[in-house]
């Protein structure tokens, strides 16, 4: 019995961001980064635009943790990469019009460039730098067109290219992250097809051993009273003929070859019936709700029929193709007329 090969992983999964720690680190990191806003005044100053930015990163926050399909829906994605530019609105509106900037200030500049290096794990590169642009422009357009605001920290370029890169290296971490889950996947999905080719193969070296152990307990001792003999009698012919037929039911009629049909089968050909039996798959194709039923029916029809057989009398029993109307048919000729049974597909009382 072999190992279960595990299900697909994705980037996502990988770096635990459908965790309840992710979640916890999430939470605690916007809580963190809103206090910039008190510790400025901002806060105080606008206490509404500062609660509208804290809902609008945890909304984001929210949506890169949630599982969810790999890449990120795309409504999903236009949604974590636009609200970022909402909290920079909202961050300007608390700022008011400043007659310098300082540290903390901008704090939702940072974080909403954080939040779309996430988008990037989630398989939204282009989006998120999409997102990066409007969240740039947007505060760069404010800073300029409001004198520009002289900074206490760095100027509009520095930070500017400080975000920039920043998006830029978790891009390319991204990117190759992704890369490597997809050929981990590759590696699963090629260990996948060992194991099913090995269990396949396992299948097959079982199914050749029972065929040989039934070979040696029927066909070998005929064969070696064929060796040994110089003359077979009528007795010994009939055994043979039987075996055969027997042989080839395995063959061509698995599905019919079936407890009590086997002893049926042998004893109407001792009384000179011929019994042809077939099988072309139409049972194994059935739901498996109604297979065993379908069995049960053509048993019970094929069985009422060998004991009704005499001498001279032909019975054949086929399991039919898959797709028809009809699953089975089990058709009897003698001298007395024609009688068909037929089985329907789609039946199952």
């Amino acid at each position: 019995m072999t190992e279960k090969v595990g299900a697909p992983v994705n980037t996502p999964a990988l770096v635990g961001l459908h965790t309840y720690g992710a979640l916890v680190i999430a939470g605690v990191w916007t809580l963190t980064e809103s206090v910039r806003a008190i510790v400025t005044g901002a806060a105080s100053r606008a206490p509404a635009w500062w609660v509208l930015s804290i809902v609008a990163l945890t909304v984001c926050s929210v949506m890169l943790l949630r599982p969810t399909t790999d890449p990120l829906p795309m409504r999903t994605t236009l949604l974590v990469a636009g609200l970022p530019t909402l909290g920079a609105f909202t961050n300007i509106a608390m700022l008011e019009s400043p007659s310098s900037f300082g540290l903390y200030d901008m704090w939702t500049w940072p974080v909403g460039t954080i939040i779309l290096c996430f988008l990037v794990l989630r398989g939204r590169a282009l989006m998120a730098w999409a997102g990066q642009l409007l969240l740039s422009g947007t505060v760069l357009s404010w800073w300029w067109l409001t004198g520009p605001v002289e900074s206490q920290v760095t100027d509009s370029g520095q930070e500017f290219s400080w975000n920039l890169s920043f998006l830029a290296v978790c891009t390319v971490l991204g990117v190759a992250m992704r890369r490597q889950v997809t050929i981990i996947n590759e590696l699963r999905d090629t260990t996948a097809s060992v194991e099913i080719h090995r269990e396949l193969a396992a299948a097959r070296t079982a199914e050749r051993d029972r065929e040989l152990v039934y070979l040696n307990a029927t066909a070998r001792p005929l064969l070696e009273r064929i060796v040994d003999s110089d003359s077979l009698s009528d007795a010994d012919r009939i055994e043979i003929s039987l075996v055969e037929a027997q042989l080839r039911d395995r063959i061509r009629a698995r599905g019919l070859v079936r407890g009590p049909l086997v002893d049926a089968v042998r004893e109407a050909r001792l009384r000179g019936v011929t019994v042809v039996l077939l099988d072309d798959g139409g049972v194994d194709a059935l739901p498996e709700s109604h297979r065993e039923l379908t069995r049960q029916r053509m048993t019970a029809l094929l069985l009422r029929e060998l004991e009704k057989a005499t001498e001279g009398t032909t019975v054949t029993a086929r399991i039919l193709p898959p797709g028809r109307a009809l699953v089975a048919t089990v058709l009897c000729l003698s001298e007395s007329g024609v009688r068909r049974h037929e089985i329907e597909a789609k039946k199952s009382d």
